[in-house]
């Protein structure tokens, strides 16, 4: 106890130290390229590992004069003085210059790492009815407390994760959000939000906060993101938008991407009007068959797979949007994060899950601390077998190992969160292990030609080196994940 008590003071000093560094220069960052330099030498400064070398490399080249970078910087003297203080300084501060003796001090303890972030879904309800969402009819009695959430948050505080995502249902839903955001001056709070809650209330109490960001779910164009959201919604979200840039809120956009809209949210003109709307980054992620309905046929295939990867790259090159696609950038995060290895998700009824899709748990938040639920053998055994593969653009144990997230959860007697959780390992399985050998054939050969940065980025990920001294994938041993029946071996040929 007493060397983690340390290393927590140090990370917190450490913490308090960056943002401070950070915040003086982006108050002055958007002036001139001499204050981007200034930025630049203060993250080189607080830089301690070699990931954190490299991402200060790479902001170094990233902010040049005349790149998309150096004007995306230069849009932050737009942003109201709170959210520069309070979110892009702390955004920066925590999710790039953890202190990593902290995390240390965590693994040797109690064998758990400090979650880079960490989600929450206070709630499950929604005033939309998406195609293919999860979230349904839920009533407010089903709703985390305002005190269970803070205390979750003070928990992860303690341990050094200060990065929350807060999800649903829809999460401006839940009355207590701005007031837990306030109550922690010290984190930063990604609020991912279909947007149409967000009215001239809303939009000046997140510049009073100034740790809080937006991420509003958008499908592309008006026409496909009426089609799945509801007729008027485009509309909405657009004026959400308008409300946030005029008030200058930090804004971001999320997009699944399906089987049918890789073009579309990947054009030129969508990345554009993202730009004019006020968004500073964009997440993608792959449409998962989860929740009501799931469609095997709306999962990109492997072929758009990596032309939304080519898409992402080609709209941070061009445009000042920092956007991260979730699979196609698996090199970055070294594999999944989930299982508390980088992130965890804990939903709307205390259940602590590994990931916002993968719908199981051991434990309950009510009843066991954070560092617990973090200690679970489910959660080592996932942790013990990730990364999945030595092609981190093939991250995922559910559509792209889909024997692990199974082997996991019999293995460890975890219980469904959701209904209808369990048909990843019955109906669904043989689509998703053809699936997952599919895009083995498509992306291997991208992972071994298009990557040449991946070995050194990796070099210092203890989890990677790992999984390459194994020789093999975990879906290909038999002490991880690979005991497969006949049966499964045969739906893949």
């Amino acid at each position: 106890m007493p060397e983690r008590a340390l290393a927590q003071a140090r990370e917190r000093r450490d913490f308090e130290r960056t943002a401070s560094i950070i915040s003086a220069a982006l108050t002055v960052v958007g002036s001139s390229d001499l204050a981007m330099k200034g930025l630049n030498a203060a993250v080189k400064r607080t830089a301690k590992s070699a990931q954190q070398n490299l991402i200060a490399e790479w902001l170094k080249d990233y902010t040049a004069p005349g790149t998309p970078g150096n004007t995306f910087f230069k849009n932050i003297r737009h942003l109201h003085p709170n959210v520069r203080k309070r979110f892009v300084a702390g955004m920066i501060a925590n999710f790039f210059m953890r202190d990593p003796e902290l995390t240390k001090a965590l693994k040797e303890e109690y064998g758990v790492y400090s979650p880079t972030a960490i989600l929450i879904s206070p709630t499950m309800r929604c005033n939309l009815r998406c195609v293919g969402c999860f979230a349904a009819m839920y009533d407010n009695e089903e709703d985390l407390t305002e005190e269970e959430v803070d205390g979750i948050i003070t928990q992860g505080e303690e341990i050094g994760s200060r990065v929350w995502v807060m999800l649903g249902g829809e999460p401006f839903i839940w009355r207590p959000l701005l007031d837990i955001a306030e109550r922690h001056p010290e984190s930063v709070f990604m609020v991912f939000t279909n947007g149409t809650l967000i009215n001239d209330r809303v939009a000046d109490r997140i510049i009073e906060v100034g740790n809080v960001c937006p991420v509003i779910s958008i499908e592309g164009g008006k026409e496909s993101t009426d089609a799945r959201r509801g007729e008027g919604t485009f509309d909405r979200i657009m004026a959400a938008f308008d409300r946030l840039r005029e008030r200058g809120a930090m804004a971001a956009f999320s997009c699944t991407a399906t089987s049918r809209n890789i073009e579309d949210i990947t054009s030129d003109e969508f990345a554009q009007l993202m730009v004019d709307k006020g968004a500073f980054y964009g997440w993608y992620f792959l449409y998962m068959p989860v929740g009501r309905d799931p469609d095997l046929s709306l999962m990109p295939t492997p072929e758009q797979r990596i032309q939304l990867r080519t898409g992402v790259q080609r709209v941070r090159a061009n445009y000042p949007l920092l956007v991260a696609d979730f699979w196609g950038d698996g090199t970055l995060t070294g594999g999944c994060l989930s299982g508390g290895r980088k992130y965890l998700h804990i939903n709307n009824k205390g259940d602590v899950e590994p990931c916002i899709f993968a719908h199981f748990a051991v434990d309950n938040i009510k009843e066991k601390s954070l560092i617990d639920c973090l200690a679970s053998d489910f959660f080592k055994d996932l942790r013990g077998m990730a990364p999945y593969g030595k092609n981190v653009l093939r991250p995922c144990p559910i559509i792209d190992h889909p024997s692990v997230l199974k082997t996991a959860v019999e293995r460890n007697g975890a219980y469904p969160t959701h209904e209808g959780a369990e048909t990843l390992f019955t109906e669904l399985h043989p689509g998703l292990l053809k699936y997952a050998a599919h895009v083995q054939e498509v992306v291997d050969p991208v992972w071994e030609k298009d990557v040449p940065w991946a070995q050194t980025w990796l070099a210092s990920d203890p989890d990677y080196q790992r999984r390459l001294s194994r020789g093999a994938d975990a879906d290909e041993l038999a002490d991880e994940a690979g005991a497969e029946t006949t049966e499964e071996v045969a739906s893949r040929n």
